[in-house]
């Protein structure tokens, strides 16, 4: 699978300490990558770094071929192709969920916007709480429509930070299931950072393994359960695959 989207070697330091360390990673079109590993490893400003919103001090971005690493130190950084869902949503509150997706394609016709939006909403399945105000729905719908906002002017790369967090189980199921049709139609590359394995696992077609600021290893489950880099990623790796395998037990006794 070809490459979309590519880091190398990114290292970032914050207060006098290393808080990513030459961190390299690809993203394929299409394709869910999980960044796992515990609170304070780094995951939230190496995601920072790949949106463009933050430079890092070394290293390298590219998009489709091209360096994209000076995006960061713009006036207004960030970049069109490459968006990112924060944790708190950041959703207008006195406006519906319709609107806040419109908010994205505003500098758009009338007409397409009208167009879009059908396809967003209907893509992302809102469309019975659609003219409701975000205090009026769950969370789940909340991240949904967030989500919507930041693909409604198709880029290719999608960034989340913890989009599961605040979920309940029922709606942390339905937004994993409904984000995996979302990546698969659309065909955007998508990384999302948890400190949740369990999610990782259930969701993800890779998982990078995130310690100290370093990426250890990437890969699918069964290739880092395999041949693991380390004792951390093995000991990481077995603590969320013992908790599956108890609720197996469970579920079969």
């Amino acid at each position: 699978m070809n490459s979309l989207f590519e880091a190398s070697r990114i290292t970032k330091d914050m207060q006098g300490r290393r808080v990513v360390d030459q961190v390299s990673l690809t993203l394929s079109a299409g394709e869910l990558l999980a960044l796992v590993g515990e609170s304070g490893a780094g995951k939230s400003t190496l995601l920072s770094i790949l949106a463009c919103l933050i430079p890092a001090d070394a290293g390298e971005l590219r998009l489709s071929g091209t360096e994209i690493s000076d995006s960061a130190v713009y006036l207004i950084p960030g970049h069109a192709d490459i968006k990112l869902v924060p944790q708190e949503f950041k959703l207008l509150p006195n406006h519906t969920l319709r609107e806040n997706i419109a908010y994205a394609l505003r500098e758009y016709t009338k007409e397409y916007q009208r167009e879009r939006l059908d396809e967003l909403i209907a893509l992302t399945g809102l469309g019975a709480v659609q003219h409701k105000l975000p205090r009026e729905v769950s969370g789940g719908e909340k991240q949904r429509t967030a989500i919507a906002r930041a693909i409604a002017d198709e880029p290719k790369v999608l960034l989340l930070d913890e989009p599961f967090s605040s979920l309940d189980t029922l709606n942390k199921q339905k937004l994993k299931q409904e984000l995996l049709r979302i990546v698969r139609e659309t065909g955007v590359a998508c990384l999302f950072v948890t400190h949740d394995l369990l999610d990782a696992l259930t969701v993800a077609d890779r998982l990078g393994v995130m310690y100290q600021g370093k990426l250890l290893q990437t890969g699918t489950v069964s290739d880092l359960l395999r041949e693991p880099a380390d004792a951390y990623v093995k000991s990481f790796l077995s603590s969320g695959l013992t908790i599956l395998e108890e609720v197996r037990r469970r579920l079969e006794g």
